[in-house]
């Protein structure tokens, strides 16, 4: 073994680690600058699930998102550590941009800063302080568009400007594509999903969340491969977008009728506001989505 070169290898991983560190150190410098009304730290100090679930969606998201920045070839040290600064202020500047995008369409121009203070009454009399249905679609969206920005950046082929201008282009077109498989979601719903999350139902909450961030790991696949021109890559992308979409709403199905055989979703998120059921077909659905994305 060359302990040498060994050596070397792990110094410059360190230095790329602590570089996407720094990133998600300054992304929570951003957000607490964004949010000067209220503290984050002391919400989050004061049991405040809300706060708690969009800034781990959003570190989770950078991290995601920089490691398809750190792979592919090496061009050096000194060109690696260039690239992956410009990648970690572009994943950062596109999630945020996501962020404002949650705010304004997804949740139809609720106003997440203040949902995630806003004080609940609870069935019992009890009160609660943030929207933590509201916080978790907002870490899902943080969370796909981060698999999508990963697939973008990991793949091989063309040059450093290609790369960033494929990444910018796919993040868009994720974006459509999450907000319409959101509203297609919400159409298939047997009721209203966004007043159920408005309402403060965390079932509701997880059950977007979930469905957003399977589609986001399926989009992630079919961009990781090699660049092979502007027009193949774009067809092959919204390919990949209708097979995910159609396999995700049929495999929702098949969980609801095998996973939950003496109930069905739409029953355990607004009736009964099931967390441990959503919990539980989310993360199958987004096993699938871990499958059906190793496959392709």
């Amino acid at each position: 073994m060359d302990y040498t070169a060994t050596l070397n290898s792990m110094g410059q991983g360190l230095c790329y680690a602590l570089v996407s560190i720094l990133f998600i150190f300054l992304a929570k410098k951003l957000d607490d600058w964004r949010t000067k009304n209220f503290d984050d730290d002391r919400h989050i100090d004061d049991g405040n699930l809300a706060v708690g679930l969009r800034r781990a969606g959003l570190y989770l998201g950078i991290a995601i998102g920089m490691i398809g920045a750190l792979s592919g070839e090496s061009a050096g040290f000194r060109t690696d550590m260039l690239y992956l600064l410009v990648d970690g202020v572009l994943i950062t500047g596109c999630l945020f941009f996501s962020r404002f995008i949650n705010d304004f369409v997804m949740m139809g121009n609720m106003n997440n800063d203040r949902e995630c203070v806003k004080v609940f009454i609870l069935g019992d009399g009890r009160t609660v302080t943030g929207n933590t249905a509201l916080g978790t679609v907002e870490a899902g969206m943080y969370i796909a568009t981060g698999f999508i920005l990963n697939g973008s950046m990991s793949g091989s082929g063309g040059s450093f400007v290609q790369s960033l201008g494929s990444a910018l282009l796919f993040f868009v077109l994720g974006q459509f594509v999450l907000l319409g498989f959101g509203l297609v979601y919400e159409m298939i719903t047997p009721f209203n999903l966004r007043d159920e999350i408005k309402q403060n139902n965390p079932a509701a909450g997880i059950a977007l969340a979930g469905i957003l961030i399977a589609l986001g790991i399926i989009l992630k696949a079919s961009l990781s491969g090699p660049f092979t021109g502007w027009v193949n890559d774009i067809v092959g992308f919204f390919v990949y977008t209708l097979f995910g979409m159609i396999l995700l709403i049929g495999f929702n199905a098949l969980v609801d009728r095998f996973l939950l055989p003496t109930t069905n979703i739409a029953t355990e998120i607004k009736e009964d506001k099931n967390v441990a059921a959503m919990v539980l077909v989310q993360a199958t659905i987004i096993a699938v989505a871990l499958i059906i994305a190793h496959a392709i």
